[in-house]
């Protein structure tokens, strides 16, 4: 299994959507269910700058996950990252300093962070130091990202084969569904008219491709959790580009 791939960052990656804290550097890379109590502070509404950062919700560890990191001057920098709006928000010392759109690069001084995101999780969320060393952020406590590393801590051997299974079902699913959407995609009248059609060696009932489609998510989402990326393998779980 490959971790994921360390590139180049594009220095224009994401979008500034708030003020910064002063001092900052410039360079940036609903309510679900929720009670009425809840409903202002989880909104999709941008956080005001200098907002306090709210608690995290269980009820939303699907939608959205968290981050942190203390930095050298003794401060605690966290991520907070909403999947649903593709963007993420910065907050030092539990308070706001701005949100952008995946991928971002946050600005920390001399450092910064880069924030990417696949379908199914984070594909990278680390602090990369002027030298060129790189940490990566801890999971807050009431993440799914939090929830699985500590599966692995207790149940190492559980762990391990849950991550051997992500492998095999992503395996499987390109040898079987890659041919059967080459076959579907080659006898398109803008592809047959041109072009000899493929017909795949293998046809499976509608059934069977739901159940590998549903398998499918739940691996992408297990190598996600666990920060494991390769760009053949999870080719198909992959959502915001790098």
């Amino acid at each position: 299994m490959s971790m994921l791939e360390n590139s180049s960052w594009p220095e224009d990656a994401g979008q500034n959507r708030s003020a910064h804290r002063p001092g900052e550097g410039s360079d940036v890379l609903g309510d679900l269910g929720l009670g009425d109590d809840q409903a202002g502070v989880w909104s999709t509404d941008e956080p005001a700058p200098g907002a306090s950062l709210p608690p995290f919700p269980r009820s939303l560890s699907m939608e959205r996950t968290r981050f942190t990191v203390d930095l050298p001057d003794r401060s605690t920098a966290t991520v907070d990252v909403d999947h649903l709006a593709g963007r993420a928000s910065l907050y030092r010392d539990d308070r706001h300093v701005r949100t952008c759109d995946m991928p971002a690069r946050f600005a920390l001084g001399p450092d910064h962070l880069e924030v990417a995101a696949s379908r199914y999780g984070m594909k990278r969320i680390h602090l990369v130091h002027a030298d060129g060393r790189e940490r990566r952020l801890d999971p807050a406590p009431g993440t799914p990202e939090h929830w699985r590393a500590q599966l692995s801590r207790e149940h190492p051997g559980l762990g391990r084969a849950l991550a051997v299974c992500a492998v095999l079902v992503l395996a499987i699913n390109l040898i079987l569904l890659a041919p059967q959407a080459l076959d579907l995609l080659t006898h398109q009248a803008f592809w047959a008219d041109h072009f000899s059609s493929f017909d795949s060696p293998v046809t499976l009932p509608a059934w069977a491709n739901t159940a590998l489609t549903l398998a499918t998510c739940l691996a992408g989402t297990e190598r996600a959790l666990t920060f494991r990326h390769h760009r053949l393998l999870d080719v198909e779980t992959d959502g915001i580009a790098d």
